[in-house]
């Protein structure tokens, strides 16, 4: 699946939009479902969407694997969802 993300990298004063594939999905260290994929994400553009081809938001921007050329993650729109409806219904995230 192709990918654009959107956002405004640290040193920059313009947008800017990476586009790449699905690499692969997974669970990282935390428990968290993430997706890999192989568009540049560079800090700054965390929280930024992360749309398909056809325009749909499929994620946010959540970080790039130091050291390694393109290989960024993003958080799925079902998490994100997930999450908005916990807050909504008001439970409380414990450590």
């Amino acid at each position: 699946q192709n990918v654009t993300c959107v956002g405004f990298p640290q040193g920059g004063s313009q947008i800017s939009v990476t586009r790449g594939v699905v690499s692969r999905v997974d669970v990282g260290a935390n428990g968290m479902l993430r997706i890999q994929i192989d568009a540049a994400i560079n800090p700054g553009n965390s929280g930024g969407p992360v749309f398909d081809e056809g325009g749909r938001v499929v994620g946010v921007a959540m970080s790039h694997l130091k050291g390694a050329s393109n290989v960024g993650y993003i958080i799925p729109v079902e998490v994100l969802n997930m999450f908005l409806g916990y807050c909504e219904d008001g439970v409380e995230a414990s450590a």
